[in-house]
């Protein structure tokens, strides 16, 4: 079974970064986001072996994620509220742009060719 649980991670003023998992006892704090990822991740295995070890089963992430997307324009500002899918952005390769462009709503798939007799 695989349960997913979102992480946050805070740059501080500081430099330091904090990292916690919303809904679990467990936070660490590194010079590095990758140091603080590194003790998140052993934090999260201490934490599943004891829950193992003890017969509990492991709680469900109660966390939901959007992403606020604030747009200012003239002066004035507008708030969206997206799905996390909006953090990667709508990058395509020159390659896949022109595929698309060429193939239309086929998503840059090549055009279906039929062998020749």
């Amino acid at each position: 079974m695989t349960t997913r649980y979102p992480i946050v991670f805070e740059a501080e003023e500081s430099g330091a970064v904090g990292a916690y998992v919303p809904g679990l006892p467990i936070y660490a704090a590194a010079d590095t986001a990758s140091q603080a990822e590194r003790a998140l991740r052993e934090l999260l295995v201490l934490y599943v072996g004891d829950r193992q070890a003890r017969g509990l089963a492991l709680p469900e992430p109660l966390t939901g994620i959007k992403v606020a997307r604030v747009t200012t324009a003239r002066g004035r500002s507008t708030v969206s509220i997206l799905s996390p899918a909006a953090l990667l952005g709508r990058q395509r390769s020159a390659k896949k742009a022109a595929a698309a462009r060429r193939n239309g709503r086929r998503g840059g798939r090549p055009a279906a060719t039929r062998p020749t007799r």
